[in-house]
């Protein structure tokens, strides 16, 4: 999201491809296709493309109204459903239901224990829910377990600098 971030990195790919068109002629190469130079510049796209990708994935977010929802939903759900969940505690309903010419009684087992449990789950969907969203919203952050590990990338660069080094 920061501009001055793209710019260098879009500015190192200009410095990239200006290096590879000095190192052609300095090769002997003449022409663009001639040792590897096509595969240098295929690399290069492929690096660009990749760098659009993960921009795009960065620069995406979640709709403001989707998020709005999410959060009216998980405050106001379990008011508006407060009354579906106490019918459950108007006590036990007995059923009797006549089978074949016998009688058989039924009573029902549930009783406020189903209605404080059917409020309990359905918080806990969906504020899990309302947390996974939150946490894929920005892989970039650091934050999550399945964000993307920057120390390792810098160490990883840091290291490549020192191949090749007499």
């Amino acid at each position: 999201r920061n501009e001055n971030t793209c710019n260098a990195v879009y500015d190192s790919f200009a410095h990239l491809a200006a290096k590879m068109a000095e190192f052609a002629p300095a090769a002997g190469f003449g022409r663009p296709g001639d040792g590897g130079m096509s595969r240098m510049s295929q690399y290069l796209r492929t690096m660009m493309q990749n760098f659009e990708a993960v921009r795009s994935i960065r620069d995406s977010e979640t709709p403001v109204g989707l998020r709005l929802f999410c959060f009216a939903l998980i405050h106001a759900a379990p008011i508006l459903l407060a009354p579906y969940w106490n019918h459950f505690c108007q006590g036990k309903k007995d059923v009797s239901e006549d089978i074949m010419g016998a009688t058989i009684e039924l009573t029902g087992s549930y009783g406020c224990q189903a209605g404080y449990f059917m409020a309990v789950a359905f918080t806990l969907i969906v504020l899990a829910l309302y947390r996974v969203q939150v946490e894929l919203e920005d892989p970039f952050d650091g934050n999550g377990a399945d964000d993307i590990k920057w120390e390792i990338w810098r160490a990883q660069m840091d290291q490549l600098g020192n191949y090749g080094a007499d």
